[in-house]
């Protein structure tokens, strides 16, 4: 009787903590947006929407890029690469590649949310790396309910063109 009473509480114990670890919190849900939004973001010919490609329509394909990839770090750095049409001599490289980087700030109690792009190392003349013109790119944002795509759309500090709100003329971009 005292073997099939310890069997029981054994048992018991073990069903118990199944219990525990199946129901447990998946931490996943508790990230918050800054951490949500690091890694890669993609838009091209096959993935995400680079938007209106009319000039200067204010979408990434009518500030002429063919692909963009924003990269989003921990550490509140950021890189983007891409295709464009403007990366030509005198304002690029001429290898028809735009790369930049730099720090970026997020603000998510605004609606939509607030990503600035402060540049600090360019290749071309559209991306400045002069302290007073920055952020370089005041950008607005919104994230689908799966947090897999981000609609974006940058202003210029640059330029003089604010902050995009609404979004009026989105790109999105897809997370790799």
């Amino acid at each position: 009787m005292k073997q099939f009473l310890k069997t029981i509480m054994i048992l018991l114990l073990g069903l118990g903590l199944l219990g525990i670890f199946a129901c447990a919190d998946d931490d996943d849900d508790d990230m918050t947006v800054a951490e949500t939004i690091v890694g890669v973001w993609l838009a091209n010919a096959t993935t995400g929407d680079l938007g209106n490609a009319t000039a200067s329509s204010g979408s990434l394909a009518g500030a002429g890029w063919t692909s963009y990839q924003l990269t989003l770090n921990a550490n509140n750095t950021f890189s983007a690469t891409g295709g464009s049409g403007y990366d030509f001599a005198p304002y690029g490289d001429g290898d028809g590649i735009i790369n930049y980087s730099g720090t970026y700030t997020l603000d998510d109690s605004q609606d939509p949310m607030w990503l600035d792009l402060t540049c600090t190392t360019s290749d071309n003349v559209f991306f400045t790396t002069v302290d007073s013109l920055q952020p370089c790119q005041p950008g607005s944002f919104t994230l689908n309910a799966d947090e897999t795509e981000m609609t974006i759309q940058y202003g210029s500090g640059q330029y003089g063109i604010a902050r995009p709100d609404p979004i009026t003329v989105p790109s999105v971009l897809v997370k790799q």
